[in-house]
């Protein structure tokens, strides 16, 4: 039988991904099991997901191969704003490449998205389009006017991308990611991310033209690709 687990379109199917290795309880020693899984898979995920205060030692870990991903005021975003700019310029400094900026949810409860643009406004100033950043909102937790409007001020702010989730039990659905993508078009770059653990919740983003998706479930799931792709196969010949 063949052997597909890096046939181009794993490989390619892999990419898409941030492997996430987050969460106030992960260890330094968690981390580094989660890069050798990484490393020992051949895989090559867009980024690595770790907590700020293992970043150093990813970045190391990592030697540029693999991107490191490190969220800022993760996960309600409720840091100060000069806190938060402040981490954004240590990420800078350290070599983390890759972010997911939490805006203030208070702000956006509170329906001042003129606060919310402008803070999107002083990160974007601040990084100087060093680091990619995607700016995280819960997406769950917020009626669709609230979405719509967060991201029309990510947009105003000169933002690129939306995250519509940062995990702890939102998860990102499908309903979510078609509305950004039926209001906004291909204006901002969507991340649909939390409790994405099946194939099956990623053909439903793919629908929409997704080409990141987080999940801490990556190779439980490129598992399940290889699966349906050696059935497809076998079904041809």
């Amino acid at each position: 039988m063949e052997d597909l687990r890096h046939a181009p379109e794993v490989d390619a199917f892999a990419g898409m991904f941030h492997y996430g290795i987050l969460g106030i309880e992960k260890t330094a020693e968690d981390v580094k099991i989660g890069i050798q899984r990484v490393f020992d898979s051949g895989y090559i995920p867009t980024a690595v997901d770790v907590e700020m205060i293992h970043a150093p030692m990813v970045v190391d870990m990592l030697e540029g191969r693999i991107t490191t991903h490190t969220p800022i005021s993760y996960p309600l975003g409720n840091m100060t704003l000069p806190k938060k700019l402040r981490d954004l310029e240590h990420l800078i400094e350290i070599g983390v490449r890759d972010s997911a900026y939490c805006l203030t949810y208070r702000n956006i409860l509170d329906h001042r998205f003129d606060l919310v643009a402008e803070e999107v406004k002083a990160c974007v100033e601040v990084n100087q389009d060093i680091v990619e950043i995607e700016f995280n909102i819960q997406a769950t937790l917020l009626s669709d006017d609230e979405i719509i409007k967060a991201c029309q001020a990510i947009l105003n702010g000169g933002g690129k991308a939306v995250k519509l989730n940062t995990g702890y039990g939102w998860g990102t659905g499908p309903e979510e990611v078609g509305l950004v993508r039926r209001v906004f078009g291909y204006q901002l770059d969507i991340h649909p991310s939390g409790n994405i653990r099946t194939l099956a919740q990623v053909d439903e983003f793919m629908k929409y033209d997704v080409k990141i998706i987080h999940s801490m479930a990556i190779f439980e799931i490129v598992e399940e690709y290889i699966a349906r792709l050696a059935t497809e196969r076998s079904q041809i010949q």
